[in-house]
């Protein structure tokens, strides 16, 4: 997408909704596809209620607009850095999320009823803020994060040369992603909610061993190509 500074009013108002378009076709394209960020919200509201499911949300939506942002205005120089940090932060986000699904499955098994009250709960523990923080960290280090804001530097090396329309793309990304976000949160709340204990402790026990698979494929697959 771009526009030449000279070009007419409404030309310019069609690449800004272009722009925008696009930015919220990224925004869904990065959340939507269910993966370990994804398990994570959903277990952050399930086990801490729809507060800390929308701090989770927030987080992975926070790290999505900072990705998106440097991808367009760095573009090329960013393909270059992230391509060279690309195997550690795959080993080093493979160990996190193992270690998040090992020590969720340790909390579930020491678990009574009353298991989102559970003060060692990592997902309960500590305030919203925290939350938010945990998984921004969380966000920052997940691979598939990493790989399509590498994918949209290369891509979309020429967006962040007109201000107006980096700022219309970013707005749809954003917007896109943090409402995807929000809803897993809600989804997590609410099943943590309504559904009965031994369902949710059912759910909570799938999601730990798929967090644990994500992140043994992820550190097998970047040593493998190595």
């Amino acid at each position: 997408i771009s526009t030449p500074s000279s070009c007419s009013p409404k030309l310019y108002d069609a690449a800004m909704n272009a722009a925008l378009l696009a930015g919220i076709f990224a925004g869904f394209a990065v959340a939507v596809p269910v993966g370990v960020i994804a398990v994570l919200i959903i277990e952050a509201g399930m086990a801490g209620g729809l507060r800390r499911g929308f701090a989770a949300g927030a987080g992975a939506a926070t790290v999505d607009l900072i990705y998106c942002v440097t991808a367009l205005f760095i573009g090329g120089a960013l393909s270059q850095i992230l391509a060279s940090a690309l195997l550690p932060l795959q080993v080093l986000s493979g160990i996190v999320l193992i270690s998040i699904g090992l020590r969720g499955l340790y909390v579930l098994w020491r678990g009574r009823r009353g298991e989102a009250a559970n003060p060692n709960d990592p997902r309960v523990r500590g305030g919203a803020a925290q939350l938010y923080l945990r998984f921004v960290a969380l966000t920052a280090l997940n691979p598939a994060t990493v790989l399509y804001f590498l994918a949209l530097a290369v891509g979309l090396p020429g967006i962040g040369s007109d201000p107006l329309l980096a700022v219309a793309f970013t707005v749809g990304a954003a917007g896109a992603s943090l409402s995807w976000q929000l809803l897993l949160g809600a989804i997590g709340a609410a099943a943590g909610r309504l559904l009965p204990e031994r369902a949710v402790s059912a759910t909570r026990l799938i999601g730990q061993f798929l967090i644990i698979a994500f992140g043994t494929n992820i550190a097998l697959t970047a040593l493998a190509g190595a």
